[in-house]
């Protein structure tokens, strides 16, 4: 479970990057950038914050394409993002220097498929923030962060608080014209603003060992949805309480498209180990 940890925090950085950006909907602007129509660029945090979150409600799924770098270990991946209402759905095949993990997000509860089984047919543990097993507590924080940055607005507030938008220019990625966003973000002004004591203390550490600020890069296409996110910052590894740094850049597909997200049988499922 020890390495599993980097990966799973790397994954708490996917979720909340997707819920930066899973504004999903087929928006229809009235507004134009002067190129024959699409979204007039944001002046500020507030206004992203506002011209992708209006969107969730509209159209609330995606496909994503995930790479990291996380501690110096490289995770690839692919999966499905759902949002309804306040609850987050997610679903997650990673390769790692371990092997395959899968992961699962659904009704505020997280199941990791290890590369090993724990016990005989059951490949899969579940992460549950109610449980008291000391495992499940010290990932359960990051489980509770994936859940609570479901909503794009809440996370992208995170950042109105502490960063700015530093840059801005109009780019065509992968044939689809899009809105690059550069924003820089203010590691103290952020750690004074994390409610989440995991995540803070990643950023405490990190504003000791000399970090100020790091940058945060967003695509947004004309419909108002993010087709990458790229950022690097420290994250916790929950296994050994440091901070990490953890590169990740994902992509986004398939807006609108239906997504089934289901829990992995019960049968599947081991006890976590007691520590």
């Amino acid at each position: 479970m020890r390495k599993a940890g980097i990966a799973l925090s790397a994954f708490a950085l996917a979720m909340t990057l997707s819920a930066c950006g899973d504004d999903g909907g087929s928006a229809n602007n009235s507004g134009g950038n002067g190129n024959g129509g699409g979204s007039v660029a944001a002046a500020s945090l507030a206004d992203l914050a506002k011209s992708i979150g209006e969107q969730t409600s509209e159209t609330n799924s995606a496909h994503m394409t995930i790479t990291a770098d996380a501690a110096g270990q490289q995770l690839s991946g692919e999966g499905d993002l759902s949002m309804a209402a306040d609850k987050a759905a997610m679903s997650m095949d990673m390769t790692t220097p371990e092997g395959t993990m899968s992961m699962v997000l659904l009704d505020n509860v997280f199941y990791l498929k290890l590369p090993q089984e724990l016990e005989p047919g059951k490949a899969w543990v579940k992460i549950d923030t109610k449980d008291d097993n000391p495992i499940a507590k010290a990932l359960g924080g990051l489980t509770e962060q994936m859940s609570k940055n479901a909503d794009p607005r809440a996370t992208l507030e995170q950042f109105e608080k502490s960063g700015e938008i530093t840059d801005t220019k109009e780019e065509e990625l992968d044939g689809v014209q899009t809105t690059h966003y550069t924003v820089t973000v203010d590691v103290e002004k952020l750690a004074a603003n994390q409610e989440d004591p995991t995540m803070k203390s990643a950023m405490d550490q990190a504003i000791q060992g000399g970090l100020k600020d790091f940058p945060v890069d967003v695509w947004i296409n004309e419909d108002d949805l993010p087709v990458r996110f790229v950022m690097d910052m420290p994250t916790p590894n929950p296994a050994t309480g440091k901070s990490e740094s953890v590169k990740m850049q994902i992509d986004y597909t398939d807006w609108g498209k239906p997504v089934d997200i289901t829990a992995p049988p019960a049968a599947e499922i081991a006890e976590l180990p007691a520590g």
